[in-house]
């Protein structure tokens, strides 16, 4: 008899301390990027069209559990995401001869192209919530702030005989927004409270830039007297983040 409940004393500790192991959480976190919707579009009549390929993401995270299952946490996330930039250009080029019909390009002409990448960093924090089963942590979250959106800055200049016949770009200016994500992840713990931590989650905010078009007073093939035009434009951005880290468990 006296084994058995020295038996079940053992077991009750080693439950309760797995039970109560401190759920707060510190975390480095590296993955993909996959971009969704308009984001990932590539139609050039959409005009908030990202043209994104898949990209890199690197998080640190924190979360604090006051209880056993509800928390707050936050998180600083740097993403970059790829452009397919041989599209794009096919497209804008295509769109520019539609725009300016009286624009003929004669087979020395000289079209100069570049354009950087999609890069954001996310500030956010909001609830949190875990569920814990022995070694493994279900974790659920939803956090809103600010996003600090880098949209990928172009230039595109068509010359005749070194003279510009039409340039525009796009420029590389950080545009301040509000975002949002929503996400999942599982930890799966090891020794010395360190912690394996896999994470889905779904990220949306938006970008704003000017777009410049600048076309000369005489264009070859016609006289067209336009002035510089700059419009803005609303770029929304959403990526689906896949991601893998360390965590390292701690208590207050």
């Amino acid at each position: 008899m006296k084994k058995y409940l020295l038996l079940t004393v053992i077991i009750t500790l080693l439950t309760n301390n797995i039970k109560s192991q401190d759920e707060s959480f510190l975390s480095l976190c590296v993955g993909a990027a996959l971009p969704q919707g308009t984001f990932a579009s590539k139609n050039f009549s959409n005009e908030g069209a990202g043209y994104a390929t898949s990209g890199f993401l690197f998080g640190f995270d924190v979360a604090w559990f006051p209880d056993d299952y509800l928390g707050i946490g936050g998180t600083v996330t740097f993403v970059n995401n790829n452009i397919d930039k041989k599209k794009y250009e096919e497209d804008l080029l295509k769109r520019l001869l539609e725009k300016y019909p009286d624009l003929e390009l004669p087979d020395n002409t000289e079209i100069y192209f570049d354009m950087s990448e999609w890069r954001y960093v996310n500030l956010m924090i909001g609830p949190n919530g875990t569920f814990n089963a022995g070694r493994f942590n279900f974790d659920l979250r939803a956090l809103a702030g600010i996003s600090f959106v880098f949209p990928p800055g172009t230039e595109l200049q068509i010359k005749h005989s070194g003279e510009q016949i039409l340039s525009t770009n796009h420029e590389k200016k950080v545009s301040l927004n509000l975002g949002f994500t929503l996400g999942a992840g599982v930890r799966y713990a090891l020794k010395n409270n360190y912690v394996i931590r896999l994470v889905a989650e779904y990220v949306g905010t938006k970008g704003t830039f000017d777009v410049t078009e600048d076309i000369s007073k005489e264009v070859i093939g016609g006289d067209i007297t336009l002035e510089p035009q700059t419009r803005k434009v609303d770029y929304p951005v959403n990526n689906i983040q896949l991601g893998i880290g360390i965590a390292y468990h701690f208590g207050l």
